[in-house]
């Protein structure tokens, strides 16, 4: 957990001035926080959130493209 939380507030930092990529970021963030020794039910919620925010990615920047490998 220690890593995304990491990754995520420099992400936040690197973001800065751009208000809609803040606001992603700082629904990560509140996942993460959310997620950190979370009940079932708890879990429950957030994954409804997570689904929430990958369906909100979806319609900004279209589908995940398939990984390539060189």
């Amino acid at each position: 957990m220690d890593d995304a939380l990491a990754y995520f507030l420099d992400l936040r930092l690197r973001l800065r001035g751009r208000p809609e990529a803040l606001a992603m970021v700082d629904r990560c963030l509140v996942l993460i926080a959310r997620a950190e020794g979370a009940a079932s039910l708890e879990a429950e919620l957030i994954w409804d959130a997570v689904e929430a925010l990958r369906t909100d990615l979806i319609a900004r920047f279209g589908p995940k493209a398939p990984v390539t490998r060189q």
